[in-house]
């Protein structure tokens, strides 16, 4: 069993964990035609080839995605909380139509777990404990380790 968790967004990532192997990439990304405020968008076609590359056909896969919300005060823009959703839709798509069904994770959920907030630096530390050899070297990998942290959640929930 291969445990997927995904941090959505266009600077988000996506982590497989199995008893074998941890691996832990950012989410591919093209860029957007046009000359908008955003210039970049999930780039489908290669995440679909990610995930069939670190889920091999016949092996079996539960997805767990970062619910996300455009609500909840964090006042950003609307092209920001559109262009969440965009990603969040995309991400959604990809795993559907290679026969996953996403599980839809609540952050406070699987921070709780932890024992963490929404402070990135520790999610960080917590994922850097639990996979040393993870790629989480430095401070902007945060959206890694909370793809990983979401995937350990995974793996040790079973949902």
């Amino acid at each position: 069993m291969i445990y997927i968790g995904i941090d959505p967004g266009l600077s988000g990532a996506i982590s497989f964990l199995s008893e074998r192997s941890c691996v832990v990439e950012d989410l591919p990304t093209m860029p957007l035609p046009g000359n908008g405020l955003i210039t970049r968008k999930i780039d489908g076609r290669s995440l679909a080839a990610l995930i069939r590359k670190n889920v091999p056909i016949g092996e079996t896969a539960e997805a767990y995605l970062e619910q996300v919300s455009t609500m909840g005060g964090k006042n950003n823009a609307v092209q920001t909380q559109g262009s969440l959703m965009r990603s969040l839709g995309a991400i959604e798509t990809v795993l559907e139509c290679l026969g996953y069904r996403p599980t839809m994770l609540a952050p406070q959920k699987w921070k709780r777990f932890y024992g963490l907030d929404a402070d990135k630096k520790k999610a960080l530390a917590t994922a850097r404990g639990l996979y040393a050899s993870a790629p989480l070297s430095l401070v902007k990998h945060h959206n890694r380790a909370e793809s990983l942290l979401i995937a350990h959640w995974g793996l040790r929930n079973k949902a």
